[in-house]
């Protein structure tokens, strides 16, 4: 806990680049449960239960400007896509859009190239492994627009980072990050 009038001692260098990042659960315990249970089985269940949680989270967060921010879902590559059959991240974010009247634009971030799960043993450095990876493919429908990033858990940030980044050098004014879990 921070005391006021004191500086938080941690390091938030997985926000760099974002305006800010809200997240309904911890990664430990039910949070990272439901996230393993909609994301690796596919039960939607477990998908809704994330989703009223997210949504329920950003509602507090976008007010004034931030009410026709944006809401980009971090891509899976297409072919982790076809083994999934869906894209957790875009599932989310239709998901919360919806009943806070906020537009989703899928397709808006690209990933070029297949990576390994960040959590994957053989992964030596998370931002390396993402580096590159992630492109733009909409820059007029970002430009000058506040943007809200949806994924389902911010680990290290490597990916939440790389994908701001892009957003930023594509004309976003600023952006945000909303997950269903945090570790």
């Amino acid at each position: 806990m921070v005391l006021p009038g004191t500086r938080c001692g941690a390091e938030h260098r997985e926000l760099t680049n974002l305006a800010w990042h809200c997240a309904p659960f911890l990664y430990a315990g039910t949070g990272g449960a439901l996230v393993r249970r909609f994301k690796l089985d596919g039960e939607l269940a477990a998908g809704w239960c994330l989703a009223k949680a997210m949504r329920q989270r950003l509602a507090g967060r976008v007010s004034g400007a931030w009410r026709r921010a944006l809401l980009v879902p971090v891509p899976l590559h297409a072919r982790r896509r076809r083994e999934r059959g869906f894209d957790q991240a875009e599932w989310l974010a239709n998901a919360v859009a919806g009943p806070l009247g906020l537009a989703v634009l899928p397709g808006a971030l690209r990933r070029g190239r297949a990576t390994l799960p960040q959590g994957d043993p053989r992964v030596g450095s998370r931002a390396e492994n993402v580096a590159g990876a992630f492109a733009v493919v909409r820059p007029r429908r970002v430009r000058g627009r506040l943007v809200v990033l949806v994924d389902d858990v911010l680990t290290s940030g490597a990916t939440a980072r790389a994908c701001a980044a892009a957003l930023l050098e594509a004309g976003a004014d600023q952006v945000a990050l909303l997950t269903a879990c945090r570790s």
